[in-house]
């Protein structure tokens, strides 16, 4: 298997550990996202949330479990692997459009990152009270799910690099 088929399955293998780790991390929040959003199409019933969060859960398990595999088979049987891709390379011209717009997307998610890490740095201290009795400290697993997208991100900054460095050559 040629690097650059190598660095494409460390790359996937990489965004499906990041999303599987994210949602199975965080399924309570994002359970929790997505029922604010449905309650105003006026759609939410009161037990959904431990239902939904349990589907973010399974969901996560799926993809990270692709993302293991991915890297199994990586280390494992390369060359069984490679017989499931495309024959066909990349071009000096594909490589430098897909490591830019790998460059472009890990950019706007730090960006977005950033922004959402300032704002709830910056929310009033009023703002506990609102929460209700569910708002304590944020846990461990929160604190991991809220890593990974960190993590996501870098991925796809450090992927586009590559790429592009590879078109230079």
């Amino acid at each position: 298997m040629d690097p650059e088929t190598k660095a494409w399955c460390l790359f996937c293998a990489a965004v499906f550990l990041g999303m599987g780790g994210n949602l199975f991390l965080g399924a309570p929040e994002h359970a929790g996202a997505a029922l604010a959003w449905m309650a105003g199409e006026g759609t939410v019933e009161p037990g959904r949330r431990r239902r939904l969060s349990i589907f973010y859960r399974l969901g996560g398990a799926v993809f990270a479990g692709f993302g293991l595999w991915l890297l199994w088979s990586l280390w494992r049987a390369p060359a069984a692997l490679a017989i499931l891709l495309p024959r066909q390379r990349l071009t000096p011209l594909g490589r430098a459009l897909g490591g830019l717009f790998f460059l472009g997307c890990g950019s706007l998610w730090l960006a977005l990152r950033t922004a959402e890490s300032l704002r709830s740095d910056r929310r009033p201290r009023t703002w506990d009270a609102e929460l209700g009795p569910d708002a304590g400290p944020e846990g461990f697993a929160a604190r991991i799910g809220r890593g990974t997208a960190w993590l996501m991100a870098l991925v796809f900054l450090a992927f586009g690099a590559y790429l592009i460095r590879g078109a230079a050559r």
